[in-house]
């Protein structure tokens, strides 16, 4: 007799237990995942028709019986559909989880130890029968949270084998090791495993810009964050797709998952790094004045210099380098120098739609003496800035609905 544990009114995350499988090509889109709620007392529904409490109960009604041959046929298919996991079939476990046609007999201990979510639902079947009465299936709900036996199974190895997951994990196994915990309600080992995987998608601006290379599973974990609710990860999981060729989805075999939402942000996102990227770095900013010659007197005697002004009188002499002369040089001699060290370098078309890291990469250029100075630490001021307010606005398309 299996044990399906369906939604109730009271709790949305019972959703996760029993629900009407729906094919993979009709899920919803993870940018309209409500976030599941963790229950309080009242975890299962107190009804006595209640799929949990109907464990052991007999029929209220008998069918009619099928033919002979039909009833061997369902039972040759039922036993190809659910078949026992090599490693995970312990022999003394007395609990059953079923999922995807595979079967893992493990501890009801340790279910209840380490979830209080099952242990609740547990506590609700009592602990008569025999393990294979007890078997508790987990199939697609509404959520679009669904545990697979690949993350079930990542979870077993790590209670089994807990010293080798000491140093690190690897990162594929890691996000198994979140969805499983997160569905199963492993609390304290999400939190640990979540930070985990935080430390290697840095949402702190100085750390971001310091990795190059996008990282390759950067779908893979929007979709986990999308998920499984882990905001940090939001950030610098969808950052790294805008940059990438495709949003880097030609190798993510589950592309379907990106919402056509998501999918919307991801291009708004692009075009505004884009476009961040040519107003720093197409040319120099035509308002742009050298700081030591703005205060300077005009030629005509009245106020200060204008902007045509500093630019048609050379530094003191046309001979004198800007670093001795503390000025800049000629707006010519400056556009010649944007050219070769931003262009000709091949920087202003690597960071195209990275604007982060290309603004990181105009303050540390060595820049020449055709600026001065105190003009080159205000520039890189002024970059530094525009860095953070791009990181912010990239928050805001996050959020916006």
């Amino acid at each position: 007799m299996n044990m399906a544990l369906q939604p109730g009114d009271e709790d949305v995350y019972e959703d996760v237990y029993e629900v009407q499988q729906k094919p993979r090509g009709m899920r919803p889109s993870i940018d309209r995942v409500p976030c599941p709620r963790r229950s309080g007392a009242a975890l299962v529904p107190a009804a006595s028709c209640d799929p949990v409490k109907s464990i052991g109960c007999k029929r209220q009604l008998t069918p009619e019986p099928e033919p002979r041959n039909q009833t061997a046929k369902r039972a040759r298919a039922g036993n190809r559909a659910a078949r026992k996991h090599e490693r995970f079939w312990l022999a003394d476990g007395n609990t059953i989880i079923e999922l995807d046609g595979i079967r893992f007999r493990v501890h009801q201990s340790w279910l209840a130890r380490h979830s209080e979510h099952l242990a609740s639902i547990l506590l609700e079947t009592g602990h008569e029968g025999k393990p294979e009465d007890r078997i508790i299936e987990f199939k697609r709900s509404e959520l679009r949270l669904i545990l697979n036996p690949v993350d079930f199974e990542a979870l077993l190895l790590l209670y089994e084998n807990p010293g080798n997951y000491r140093n690190a994990i690897e990162p594929p196994i890691l996000m198994s090791l979140i969805r499983a915990t997160t569905l199963l309600g492993f609390d304290s080992d999400r939190v640990w495993l979540v930070k985990e995987l935080e430390a290697l998608w840095p949402s702190n601006l100085e750390e971001l810009v310091a990795n190059p290379e996008p990282h390759l599973n950067a779908p893979e974990v929007a979709v986990l964050a999308r998920m499984c609710n882990i905001d940090g990860l939001l950030k610098p999981a969808f950052y790294d797709m805008a940059r990438m060729p495709g949003f880097g989805l030609d190798k993510f075999e589950e592309s379907e998952q990106i919402g056509r939402v998501d999918m919307l942000r991801l291009i708004r996102i692009r075009e505004y790094l884009s476009d961040m990227w040519v107003r720093a770095a197409a040319h120099e900013d035509p308002a742009f004045v050298c700081q030591n010659l703005c205060d300077a007197p005009s030629s005509d005697g009245e106020g200060t210099s204008t902007p045509n002004q500093v630019d048609e009188k050379p530094a003191l002499n046309s001979n004198t380098s800007a670093s001795v002369a503390s000025t800049c040089l000629l707006v010519t001699a400056r556009r010649e120098a944007w050219v070769r060290l931003v262009y000709d370098s091949g920087i202003f078309t690597l960071y195209r739609y990275d604007s982060l890291r290309g603004l990181a990469a105009l303050i540390n250029i060595e820049w020449t003496d055709d600026w001065c100075k105190d003009c080159q630490e205000k520039q890189k001021a002024d970059w530094h800035v525009m860095q953070m307010s791009i990181w912010e606005k990239v928050g805001e398309y996050l959020r916006e609905d």
